[in-house]
């Protein structure tokens, strides 16, 4: 199930206060920065919330995430264009200005696999102008390794929904751990249809995954076997 910016648009309201226009400015702050980056000519992916309304019912949203391939040159000009849209709608977006401002979110690829997944992503007329939207696994494969407060239930949300290639997502994941393991941190993340299946089980999931990350962590074949040896020396 897919829906479209107008889903969102329909969502952009301070229930608490509905004079407040800065939630509705955000098609105006999005239209502005992604139309600088496709000017620049970058390569980007739209993620967060927005681009999860592709893929499911729209949500709220408050935040523009985004996610290009920058050189070093890149970086400095990417800044000065999230600088300037700051700055042209700085009532809406900084926080010494408005109670609830607008995030801008704007970073550069962190690996190589992330930078391979903007070849995916869906171009489509989102806030009025043509955006390069990530892709539904594209999302998953982000949110499984940010620890964000609304991220489960948006990736449950987007695996309940059915629009998502577990088994993609599922490599991706191996294809990172491959990269981390060589940085002296093992991460081994197992999931299958039947852990990917319900929020619940995603969630189950997620708490296993940072247990696994915590240094202190003993899983129970090693623990097992130390009362062994210990019970053996004994």
């Amino acid at each position: 199930m897919g829906g479209s910016s107008t889903d969102i648009e329909a969502l952009l309201v301070d229930v608490n206060d509905l004079a407040n226009p800065t939630p509705g400015m955000l098609p105006a702050n999005f239209r502005d920065i992604v139309g600088g980056l496709e000017a620049e000519g970058y390569a980007y992916a739209v993620v967060g919330r927005i681009a999860l309304t592709l893929h499911d019912q729209a949500r709220y949203v408050g935040a523009i995430e985004i996610v290009a391939d920058l050189s070093a040159d890149g970086r400095e000009c990417a800044a000065g264009l999230v600088q300037a849209t700051r700055g042209r709608f700085a009532a809406h977006m900084d926080p010494r200005l408005c109670r609830r401002p607008i995030e801008l979110m704007l970073r550069p690829c962190i690996c190589a696999t992330e930078a391979g997944l903007l070849a995916e992503t869906i171009t489509r007329p989102w806030f009025d102008v043509p955006t390069r939207l990530a892709s539904a696994e594209h999302l998953l494969w982000l949110w499984c390794h940010s620890d964000g407060v609304e991220q489960p239930a948006d990736a449950s949300a987007l695996i309940a929904g059915g629009t998502v290639d577990l088994y993609r997502v599922q490599d991706l994941l191996r294809e990172t751990d491959d990269v981390e393991e060589a940085g002296q941190r093992r991460r081994r993340l197992a999931i299958g249809d039947a852990v990917l299946s319900t929020m619940s089980s995603f969630s189950r999931y997620m708490a296993e995954r940072r247990a696994r990350l915590d240094p202190f962590h003993r899983p129970i074949w090693r623990r097992v076997r130390d009362d062994r040896d210990e019970a053996e020396g004994d």
